[in-house]
């Protein structure tokens, strides 16, 4: 999703991007002269000022236009956390938002949370967000695993088109077992699906391909992981 598409969030300037944008604001007159042709109250841009607050991306693309050159984070209303070092364009990941459309529901307070009952799952999850910026989010371990992030970001990625990705698809709602692959009741060739990270599924389809270097690898990965697990205890 491109920088001129989003609407209603707030961004952060740079050092830099802050001195261009109110040098942009004395030129055309002062802060009074500026917030009296865009009807905008001057006090609030006074504190927009004194506290280097977030600004409202309306305004960031009548100063500098569709270019986010300057941003450094961007966020939500109220007291929502930022994603800092953002990408621009926003990636549409099909394998992002096929996770999404599967496992994300959006709790009573509006909050987007990500459901798996495997740690790889969310631990995947996790890293996908990483290729927006730096995505704030929370996991919680309870009857299963959930990853919340910003409801901002979740209004964000929605609005994306995607092709569905199969890969994530078994992942998150398919069946590897009994030497079978699943999804909609369909048996799934086994060449067809590349990477799994839901991790008793990935030894499975390791075991179907006979695949020993690949299993050999997920035995090394669980022990290292017992290990990290028995030296916190």
């Amino acid at each position: 999703m491109e920088f001129s598409e989003l609407e209603g969030i707030r961004v952060k300037l740079n050092k830099e991007g802050r001195e261009e944008f109110w040098h942009v604001i004395d030129e055309f007159g002062g802060i009074k002269n500026f917030s009296r042709t865009f009807d905008i109250p001057s006090s609030k841009m006074y504190n927009w000022k004194s506290k280097r607050s977030y600004l409202p991306i309306e305004l960031i693309k009548q100063i500098f236009g569709n270019q986010p050159r300057f941003v450094q984070a961007y966020k939500g209303r109220g007291r929502s956390r930022a994603v800092k070092n953002p990408v621009f364009p926003i990636p549409e990941n099909n394998e992002l938002l096929t996770r999404i459309d599967c496992s994300v529901n959006v709790n009573q307070n509006g909050i987007p949370v990500y459901q798996a009952s495997d740690r790889g799952l969310v631990e995947r999850f996790a890293n996908l967000l990483g290729l927006i910026g730096e995505v704030p989010y929370r996991i919680y371990n309870r009857k299963v695993y959930e990853l919340r992030y910003p409801k901002y970001l979740h209004q964000i990625l929605s609005q994306m088109n995607y092709d569905q990705d199969l890969n994530a698809l078994v992942d998150e709602e398919g069946s590897v077992h009994d030497g079978k692959i699943t999804l909609d009741n369909q048996e799934i060739n086994a060449k067809e699906v590349s990477q799994l990270y839901h991790r008793e599924k990935r030894l499975n389809l390791a075991l179907i391909r006979e695949d020993r270097e690949e299993i050999a690898n997920i035995m090394s990965e669980e022990k290292k992981k017992i290990g990290k697990a028995l030296k916190k205890a």
